[in-house]
């Protein structure tokens, strides 16, 4: 009898602890074209061209023009995960965000920023 209601409560334990750990969502986020800072060391400035960029890089996520004889590139990458737990309530993201802003004058690179930024974030909500 005492090892029929052991039984009993380690299973509604074990399921338990199964729904629980089960209802985690998860997303994943890739968006742009990944690039490395090795392929951003390949740029000289007022020597890359526009066609050397083309090849290290391929097209760039945003094209502008400034004026007649220049233009701004832009490069940028956005990847990371994202998770949610249903019953805890419980969201933590780790998302990051890699950028590459080139100046071109006459088809010839005149100045570039390489930014990377990491963002984690924890949230606990709970209903009251």
């Amino acid at each position: 009898m005492i090892l029929k209601k052991l039984t009993n409560k380690s299973t509604l334990l074990l399921m338990v602890g199964l729904l629980l750990t089960g209802c985690v969502y998860k997303s994943d986020v890739n968006y742009g074209n990944q690039f490395t800072s090795e392929q951003v060391n390949q740029i000289e400035k007022k020597v890359t061209t526009t066609s050397d960029l083309l090849k290290i890089f391929d097209q760039p996520s945003i094209k502008s023009v400034i004026s007649e004889t220049q233009e701004k590139w832009v490069y940028s990458y956005t990847g990371g995960t994202a998770t949610a737990q249903a019953f805890t309530m419980k969201t933590t993201s780790n998302i990051s965000t890699h950028m590459l802003d080139i100046l071109i004058e006459n088809n010839v690179v005149l100045n570039f920023a390489e930014t990377n930024n990491v963002n984690n974030m924890n949230l606990n909500t709970s209903v009251q």
